[in-house]
């Protein structure tokens, strides 16, 4: 794995009910997150423009299409489809709702609708913390960013809103992922050494990174 990779990756602290109305929940409109044009802001690609707009895609209406209408899907959806097509970590686990995703050679507004849907999250968390959501990549090696690399952004989701942090004690926020991450990897690594995908990897295999609510739309869909 490596080249042009995109990551998203959280652990928000959440009830198993309230994983299964998240999963079910529309995803939220921009407008849940209160800053998104800051989103780079203070990381790796500060400057640049975030696109929520879609205007990378001018002239390209099919892909901006595919775009809105994975951004009205409910994660449950979201989830099998990315399953669906390769490895994906999508589970409930220690009362936490736990997310490793994945894009490899992919373009960016797929990781943006992906911090969309976690920012609904935050409704259904338990406490009263925000909880952050790290989002990395580009042209790196894709796993969770090592001592003085930065991210792209850090999303902190919250009960009532979600917002873009400019600073975030990141090595902090990657030990605490590096549990989710090594689940994911190994999964990986399993399956290219001849395990099964299930869906989602094999060895810690499939059916331990993927919720069996996101298993049984897999098999529904399939």
């Amino acid at each position: 794995m490596g080249a042009r990779s995109f990551m998203v990756a959280a652990r928000v602290p959440m009830a198993r009910d309230g994983f299964e109305a998240w999963l079910r929940a529309p995803l939220p409109g921009l407008d849940r997150i209160e800053n998104p044009a800051a989103m780079y802001a203070g990381w790796d690609a500060e400057g640049t423009d975030p696109d929520w707009g879609l205007a990378t895609l001018d002239g390209y209406p099919a892909a901006a299409d595919a775009v809105r209408a994975d951004r009205s899907a409910t994660p449950l959806d979201r989830l099998a489809v990315r399953a669906s097509q390769g490895f994906t970590l999508a589970r409930h686990r220690d009362e936490a709702l736990e997310i490793y995703l994945y894009d490899y050679y992919d373009d960016a507004h797929r990781a943006r609708t992906d911090l969309l849907m976690l920012a609904g999250a935050g409704r259904f968390a338990t406490g009263a913390a925000e909880a952050p959501v790290l989002y990395w990549g580009g042209d790196v090696h894709p796993g969770l960013p090592l001592p003085g690399q930065s991210p792209l952004a850090v999303l902190l989701v919250g009960a009532e809103r979600a917002r873009f942090t400019d600073r975030y004690p990141v090595g902090t926020l990657v030990a605490d992922l590096g549990p989710v991450e090594a689940a994911f990897l190994t999964a990986v690594e399993n399956s290219e050494s001849g395990g099964s995908s299930d869906g989602g990897g094999g060895g810690e295999s499939g059916a331990d990174l993927l919720d069996v609510l996101i298993r049984d739309r897999l098999v529904r869909n399939g």
